[in-house]
């Protein structure tokens, strides 16, 4: 468990490089950047560049962090090798998240199997980018009021079988199976749970 008074993960990402799992929860304080201007667990600077960040990472979650507004860089782009060994990706109450990525940022999140956001009052958008997350499989996104619509793009999400929307009662009327006005969007999509109401498409 990561000490709440943690500001830093570059002691982590240096100390721990075969760690597979890791969940960060309610730290306040915490920072994300794990370039060479970060303090490490006892509060000293780290001189070292640890941008290769966790190199065996698969498993990870993120929860009452008040300082995530989007996923860190060393994550989603590269040279950190945590961008491509990344299989699970869990974001709940972190108030202040409001996207995954900024919108024309490169990622390379290649293996990245199962997304959920829930309980993140200000994320409002799914980047358009998202068809370069070409193994997601399952995607949940549940209270999280801002989001009104989904990309264009996820058309292109061929790998996705499941995907749930919960809380939203207007966007699930938007992408209701036949009749909804975006449905084209999310045809392809085998397990559909929209707000509660589940669909097999095929």
């Amino acid at each position: 468990m990561i000490n709440p008074l943690c500001s830093s993960l570059s002691f982590l990402s240096k100390h721990l490089p075969t760690l597979e799992t890791l969940v960060i929860n309610n730290c306040e304080s915490l920072e994300f950047d794990l370039g060479n201007r970060n303090r490490n667990w006892n509060g000293e600077r780290e001189d070292k560049d640890n941008t290769r960040g966790f190199g065996s990472l698969r498993h990870l979650i993120f929860s009452k962090l008040p300082k995530l507004e989007t996923l860190p860089k060393w994550l989603v782009q590269g040279p950190t090798t945590s961008s491509t060994t990344l299989v699970s990706l869990f974001i709940s109450e972190c108030d202040n998240f409001r996207a995954l990525w900024e919108e024309g940022e490169s990622l390379s999140l290649t293996s990245l199997n199962t997304l959920e956001i829930e309980d993140c009052p200000c994320f409002s958008v799914l980047p358009q980018g998202m068809d370069h997350l070409m193994a997601l499989r399952r995607l949940k996104i549940r209270n999280c009021l801002q989001l009104s619509a989904l990309p264009k793009k996820m058309t292109h999400l061929s790998t996705l079988t499941h995907l749930t929307i919960q809380g939203y009662p207007e966007l699930a009327k938007r992408y209701k199976p036949r009749t909804g006005q975006d449905w084209n969007k999310i045809a392809h999509v085998q397990h559909l749970d929209l707000d509660n109401s589940s669909n097999d498409s095929g």
